[in-house]
């Protein structure tokens, strides 16, 4: 059973559609940022503030590498993943990946509507906009070096129609 690999910017809703995503394929759920959590025992804001990006990006790409291929696995992965070492060609050797491309001004309309505080990145931006589109156009060609993109507003229902047919 191939794992699958959802991708995307920060609020694209990776954790809401690869929960639904994996009942609906008899998956077993892991979002990557929660891993990182539990390993280390401190939010990841308060890794960011303490030990910086660079060490929060090994542990990140170390958690990803220890997932075993084919074990029937919807991973959520963390909105950078696929920009830091060799993160998107591991994916792509080890499962289906899925890029939730959604526009810019959904992405900050959610982001707006449910703050900023879990994602530390983020919460340093003063002009959340500008600086998320820049972003968005740093991380898009890793993001759509995957399998399968969808576009707009996703829901899982929509992302295991466009997938179903590459898990046999």
């Amino acid at each position: 059973m191939k794992n699958v690999f959802l991708v995307g910017m920060p609020s694209s809703g990776k954790s809401t559609v690869g929960k639904a995503l994996s009942t609906l394929l008899h998956y077993t759920y892991i979002d990557l940022d929660h891993r990182i959590e539990q390993k280390l025992g401190k939010p990841i804001s308060a890794v960011f503030s303490e030990q910086g990006e660079s060490y929060f990006r090994e542990v990140e790409s170390q958690l990803l590498k220890e997932i075993v291929p084919d074990s029937g696995l919807v991973v959520a992965t963390g909105g950078g993943v696929p920009c830091f070492f060799d993160n998107m060609d591991f994916i792509k050797a080890n499962g289906i990946s899925v890029f939730l491309d959604v526009p810019a001004e959904e992405l900050i309309s959610r982001i707006e509507h449910h703050g900023v505080s879990d994602r530390p990145l983020l919460a340093k931006m003063t002009m959340l906009g500008n600086e998320l589109r820049t972003k968005l156009e740093y991380r898009y060609p890793f993001y759509s070096r995957a399998d399968v993109t969808i576009h707009g507003v996703t829901d899982a229902e929509t992302v295991y129609s466009k997938i179903i047919h590459l898990l046999s």
